[in-house]
């Protein structure tokens, strides 16, 4: 049924042009046959082509009109599965994330045992906003909103996670160094007395800011995207979509 649908401009012009034959076939037959005046000719004659250039007309402007229907339509699916794609790359880099900062469980362990982790250059994992803007005709500008927000709030998970590597790098991991409290056994009172409240402190919340912002990402990640693709394949049933397999 899929492969009628997609012919269907040329198999309605072969019958159109079938029809158009077949009128002027039987008005000349019946006027030979003098079932019509001899008279009526040139009236029959002038109204077939008259007929004919209309339906010419109209077939060609409507197969116009479909062809770039046709071609927005796959344009927009072309662009949810962008966006899907998008929203997959994402997910696995979270979970990448997630991965190494589910190994320490406590504020203490996070702010000054979680090593800085080197992040890929996610810049290019953006969504194309402007692409899906035939949402807000389709009533569906909520999501699109919804996923302007997304891509936010993933772009602040990497940076929390590039300005916590930069304090730790530079301020905490010397002065824990130069204390020689690597590895020690010592009170949380004891650390911040020999790294000052700043350093102690800051490398607690700044830890405690990248974990929420990562664990709200991979949260709502996940919701977006099954909220996407069931959209997907509401507005194009029996389409394929990109789908996403848990590594």
């Amino acid at each position: 049924m899929k492969i009628l649908r997609d012919y269907q401009p040329e198999i309605l012009g072969v019958i159109v042009a079938l029809a158009a034959l077949n009128i002027w076939y039987l008005s000349s037959v019946a006027i030979e046959e003098s079932v019509l005046p001899k008279s009526y000719d040139y009236l029959i004659r002038a109204l077939t082509v008259a007929v004919g250039g209309f339906i010419g007309a109209f077939s060609a402007f409507w197969l116009k009109s479909y062809e770039e229907g046709k071609k927005n339509r796959q344009k927009q699916k072309s662009a949810l599965n962008s966006a899907l794609f998008v929203l997959i790359r994402q997910i696995n880099a979270i979970q990448c994330i997630k991965r190494d900062l589910d190994k320490y469980e406590t504020p203490f362990h996070r702010g000054l045992s979680l090593p800085a982790m080197k992040s890929p250059d996610y810049s290019s994992v953006k969504q194309d906003i402007d692409s899906l803007q035939f949402l807000i005709d389709n009533d569906n500008a909520q999501i699109l909103m919804q996923l302007t927000i997304e891509q936010e709030r993933f772009e602040q998970a990497i940076n929390s996670i590039n300005i916590r590597n930069e304090f730790y790098v530079n301020e905490v991991q010397p002065a824990l160094s130069f204390h020689a409290l690597n590895g020690r056994p010592l009170l949380l009172a004891e650390f911040e007395d020999k790294l000052g409240e700043r350093l102690f402190q800051g490398a607690i919340n700044g830890a405690a800011v990248m974990y929420e912002l990562v664990y709200a990402s991979d949260a709502s990640l996940h919701e977006k995207y099954t909220e996407l693709r069931e959209l997907a394949k509401k507005l194009f049933p029996g389409e394929k979509f990109v789908a996403w397999i848990k590594m």
